[in-house]
């Protein structure tokens, strides 16, 4: 017959473990353990950044604490896990930059857009696929995927598209414009092909910009007016 502490023991395990993600100072473990190991791969790397399209890819698990009353993974989440991945992309595109002393350069998130396609369900193991997407003189557009895959289908499911916008700065505050990082990078702006990859992308993350006219009170009707 097992015994009491077990009887208590192992219910309580299997809650504190169904929820490990929501652990206080989880959060912040989770993406010490991603910088980390990404820091000591750009080292062993010499700092040498990937190509500048480059897909990086991080694993997950939907579990208790990423659920919602739906039964699915909650809108919050998917945000929350977006942290690991904009970290993944900086650190392998953009690893000298975020590495080099001498530089100082911070980068950060300026706002993010997230489209819903299909749920992801409870325990379901899914991958979020990260790239650079496009940029201009000030802003980075990172484009994501959230995909996972089902018994007898040869394609993922695509659950979520998402792109966040993002900002280069010094530490005194100044903007540094995305061309210059990527240049300090190693990246070939010169040649061709990126600019044309750039370009096609940029008729689409301009409409993000769009949504800053949220902010110019002289372009919507102002909050609690009578009308």
């Amino acid at each position: 017959m097992p015994s009491k502490a077990l009887i208590i023991g192992a219910p309580l395990f299997l809650l504190y473990f169904s929820h490990i993600k929501s652990l206080p100072l989880g959060y912040t473990l989770r993406s010490w353990l991603v910088l980390r190991s990404l820091v000591k791969k750009a080292r062993k790397n010499q700092l040498c950044p990937e190509p500048l399209f480059s897909v990086t890819s991080l694993d997950h698990r939907c579990f208790f604490d990423d659920m919602d009353y739906n039964q699915h993974m909650n809108n919050s989440s998917y945000n929350k896990v977006l942290d690991f991945s904009r970290i993944q992309t900086l650190y392998t595109v953009f690893c000298k930059a975020m590495m080099e002393p001498e530089h100082n350069v911070f980068c950060h998130n300026a706002g993010v857009v997230t489209l819903f396609k299909k749920e992801i369900p409870p325990f379901q193991k899914y991958t979020v696929e990260s790239r650079v997407f496009s940029w201009n003189e000030k802003w980075l557009f990172l484009e994501h995927r959230f995909i996972y895959k089902v018994a007898g289908q040869d394609q993922p499911v695509l659950a979520c598209r998402a792109l966040s916008k993002m900002v280069f700065k010094l530490r005194n505050g100044k903007t540094l414009s995305p061309d210059h990082v990527l240049r300090l990078c190693g990246h070939d702006l010169a040649d061709p092909a990126i600019e044309q990859q750039r370009a096609l992308h940029w008729t689409i993350a301009d409409h993000f910009l769009s949504l800053n006219g949220l902010f110019d009170t002289t372009k919507i009707v102002p909050w609690h007016a009578k009308l």
